[in-house]
């Protein structure tokens, strides 16, 4: 019997966005999601919540740099990255300043986005005023079935796939843990980045949520809704620079030994109350 990837449990710690107008995007993120701003480097800033963390740096729009997952025992990170280069793939130097130096990883997948794993160099503290714990972030690829085998042969468990009635895969969700998808993507004709997510603790927090927006005068872009995969509660609004932003409540859980389910290619499966983002 095959040894399990020690990935398992991990979760996403944060992510990296470029976008060629940072200041924009800054003041976005601190208004709607009452974040503390510190600049890392010359055009890296830190976004710190208690529970959601963004990265923000010069670049190109609707970039994800890199998503990073934290593993807190050194010893399993190790481990990780000793059967990540015995599955073939090629391991750089962890990618994130918010990892203790030296401590990780990093990978491409076949598109030549980031992964990177490694240890928190400092802990969450404190709460949020509104709850929302950054929980997965999502891809569009042309690439699907490659990128699928990547993260399966890291350690990522498929949760559910999407065919349509010719039998072709145009969306895929994979776990870390219990959560039903920590990453997930779909057929598109260019890699791009689709959306994140923050996941809630409760109903009415997504109520609460859409009420802090509606002070703003920011308004919802897609949802209130039910997703299939995950049938998890939510609403997506988008950032100045075109991304979409999930908040997301009762995100299904579903054990390591669970096998992968599938679902039709129709809008019932992305939003079971009515109509969905169709990205092909």
């Amino acid at each position: 019997m095959a040894t399990p990837s020690p990935l398992w449990p991990a979760r996403l710690h944060h992510i990296k966005i470029t976008s060629d107008q940072p200041p924009v995007l800054l003041d976005f993120y601190q208004r709607v999601l009452e974040l503390d701003i510190s600049e890392v480097t010359d055009g890296v800033w830190d976004l710190k919540g208690a529970e959601r963390r963004f990265l923000i740096g010069r670049g190109a729009r609707n970039g994800l740099a890199f998503s990073a997952f934290a593993i807190d025992d050194e010893a399993r990170l190790k481990a990780l990255k000793s059967y990540v280069e015995h599955q073939g793939i090629e391991t750089a130097p962890g990618a994130s300043p918010l990892f203790k130096r030296d401590s990780g990883f990093s990978v491409r997948d076949p598109d030549g986005h980031v992964l990177t794993f490694g240890a928190p160099n400092d802990p969450a503290a404190g709460g949020d005023r509104l709850p929302g714990r950054l929980q997965h972030a999502v891809k569009g690829t042309p690439n699907l079935e490659q990128v699928i085998a990547f993260w399966l042969k890291l350690g990522f468990v498929l949760s559910d796939e999407v065919m349509d009635d010719k039998g072709t895969l145009t969306a895929a969700f994979a776990r870390s843990d219990e959560e039903h998808h920590a990453v997930a993507a779909f057929r598109t004709k260019d890699p791009r980045f689709d959306h994140f997510s923050m996941e809630t603790k409760c109903w009415n927090d997504i109520r609460d949520w859409a009420d802090h927006l509606a002070t703003l005068r920011i308004k919802v872009g897609w949802g209130p809704g039910r997703h299939g995969p995950g049938n998890n509660l939510f609403f997506m609004l988008p950032d100045p620079d075109g991304n979409m932003v999930e908040l997301s409540s009762e995100i299904e859980l579903m054990e390591r030994a669970m096998p992968a389910r599938q679902w039709p290619h129709e809008e019932y499966t992305l939003n079971k109350w009515g109509g969905a983002w169709m990205r092909s």
